[in-house]
């Protein structure tokens, strides 16, 4: 590790709920890596507030920011500038301070790419499933078919929503949509992506073994209590399962690189999240 630069950098993570956030722990790890001194905290906010606690953080001397849920789709609204995965995305999870303003990034899907990789998991040629067709679905589709799948199917309970997101994304590759109670047809799928919020609400997924191969695995974009429900479903069907805690720690080393120009390794501080 390098010496540590004499004044942090302000970093900050706006949300509501936000207290619960391994985000200034995740940071305080990076910045110790890389020898860049980090003070980043965790602010709530709602909706109706952003704008306003985004500006009061700027004029303290706030750099840069992560936006996570319900913040993400009214940050775009609130950027000078927005890369164009974001804009596709329609949402930002990463804000950095420029003369103009805030410039908007999604780090999500490129953090799940990142965290695939690690696992071992190469989409080439190959059929996912992802349930759920929400913001974070948008935001991770792009990276998804941007590593050559064969098809990516998306089920959700409503399905128009489903193909939106499809049709949204078909230029980039063979995607397709159907609701959850249909599957995903004749072909079964070799990865199994869960992306929806039944951890959080208490609500049962209808999911179906037969849908994926047998040497299929899962993947749940939640961690922690939230992933305990879908890693019991995998453990009673036999189908390996990873959380979404690399994706996290994934996204925040790209976040981290944008405001620094430094990437952080993942896996040391992925270990002391596990520990």
């Amino acid at each position: 590790m390098r010496g540590r630069t004499a004044h942090p950098i302000k970093l900050a993570v706006f949300g509501q709920p936000v207290a619960h956030s391994l985000s200034p722990r995740i940071h305080r790890m990076f910045g110790e890596q890389t020898g860049i001194a980090v003070d980043y905290k965790a602010i709530e906010s709602e909706p109706d507030e952003l704008a306003a606690r985004l500006s009061a953080f700027r004029e303290d001397g706030g750099c840069g920011a992560n936006l996570t849920v319900p913040l993400k789709e009214i940050g775009l609204r609130l950027c000078s500038a927005i890369e164009p995965v974001a804009r596709r995305a329609r949402a930002v999870n990463t804000l950095k301070a420029a003369e103009d303003g805030w410039h908007g990034y999604n780090t999500d899907g490129a953090g799940l790419v990142l965290d695939l990789e690690r696992l071992g998991l190469d989409l080439a040629g190959k059929r996912v499933l992802v349930v759920g067709a929400g913001g974070a679905v948008a935001g991770i589709l792009e990276p998804l078919l941007d590593m050559n799948p064969e098809r990516i199917c998306l089920l959700n309970r409503t399905p128009e929503r489903a193909r939106r997101l499809a049709d949204k994304f078909a230029h980039r590759g063979h995607i397709e949509a159907a609701a959850l109670e249909d599957g995903p047809g004749e072909m079964p799928c070799d990865l199994l992506i869960q992306s929806t919020s039944a951890g959080h609400t208490g609500t049962t997924l209808t999911l179906d073994r037969q849908w994926l191969t047998d040497e299929a695995s899962a993947y749940d974009l939640n961690y922690g209590a939230v992933h305990a429900a879908f890693a019991g479903w995998c453990r009673d069907n036999d189908l390996p399962v990873h959380d979404g805690l690399g994706m996290l720690v994934g996204q925040a080393a790209l976040a981290f690189e944008t405001w620094t120009g430094r990437r952080p390794a993942i896996s040391p501080v992925l270990e002391k999240l596990r520990a």
